[in-house]
């Protein structure tokens, strides 16, 4: 979606970006770059996240420049955008992974899809009807897992990452992860989830995999249907919980520093940097796609 707006009569030379948490350890290194190389002004960079983030940018044109996401755009959310008469282009970053984990003390246990709708959904189908879920421990859902409570530390709706964990996990009886205690919402910190975790026995993480790879080596992850999330079986989707990552630019009068940000997000130096913090590459082709894209984006300096 790329369109002149004459309507703007400011603009500042300090982009701000805002969003998601999951996404914003890799706009800030980004934004450290873009000002080393540009020598304009280092980007403002807020996690506050998707949901939050989509609502402020659609808010206004006035308003952020770029929001930084862990799902698409619903259609809903293109329209409150288009309402306020904004304009903007998306961009993939790469791929990510939501990742279970447990302390080192805690052996890990082969899980599925199925065995997360049962230990986190707000109601399950049992039988032929919907109903409030009854599962206290990992064992009455497998008499194979362990007798421990279930307790699990993971986003708030207000989180892309929940958007996904829930579509993920699918199942017929709704949208909603259960709020009867045993699966506790997290602020949009992942090092305080990570330290909870590490603190108490018996008590499993949702973190990013960029998270997860920085700590593997005081955390166990799940295998999820058979496969450990790694670099290969995220990159190929081969691991169920991976899902990309995305940045939304405002087009609409388009300046300088957006294009050049932009451009420098998805440069062959930036596919380099950002591997080293965790962030899974596109494939080749996907990202030479990215890159020409934001080759085409007006206003570069």
């Amino acid at each position: 979606m790329t369109e002149g707006e004459a309507g703007m009569t400011t603009e500042s030379a300090l982009l701000r970006i805002v969003g998601s948490s999951a996404v914003f350890p890799f706009a800030a290194t980004v934004a450290e770059h873009f000002h080393y190389k540009t020598n304009m002004p280092t980007p403002l960079i807020e996690a506050i996240g998707t949901g939050a983030g989509i609502k402020l940018f659609c808010s206004s044109r006035q308003g952020p420049d770029g929001v930084m996401t862990s799902r698409p755009f619903t259609e809903r959310e293109k329209k409150k955008c288009e309402a306020q008469g904004i304009t903007f282009e998306g961009f993939k970053l790469g791929q990510d992974a939501l990742v279970l984990v447990q302390n080192k003390e805690d052996p890990p246990f082969p899980l599925t899809l199925t065995d997360l709708n049962k230990a986190l959904s707000e109601k399950v189908f049992e039988e032929v009807v919907c109903v409030p879920n009854p599962y206290k421990t990992w064992k009455s859902i497998n008499p194979m897992f362990p007798a421990y409570p279930i307790r699990v530390l993971g986003p708030a709706p207000t989180s892309g990452t929940y958007d996904v964990l829930v579509e993920k996990i699918g199942g017929p009886c709704g949208l909603f992860l259960r709020r009867d205690g045993f699966y506790i919402e997290a602020p949009a910190n992942e090092n305080l989830i990570i330290q909870k975790v590490l603190n108490a026995s018996h008590t499993v993480g949702i973190v990013t995999f960029s998270f997860y790879d920085q700590n593997r080596e005081r955390l166990n992850a799940f295998p999820m249907e058979g496969i450990l999330p790694s670099f290969a079986s995220i990159q190929d989707g081969t691991y169920p919980l991976s899902r990309p990552l995305y940045l939304y630019i405002k087009t609409l009068k388009m300046i300088p520093e957006r294009a050049a940000y932009i451009r420098e997000f998805v440069s062959a130096d930036a596919m380099t940097y950002l591997a080293e913090r965790g962030l899974i590459p596109l494939s080749l082709t996907e990202h030479e796609d990215m890159r020409r894209r934001a080759q085409q984006l007006g206003g570069a300096p």
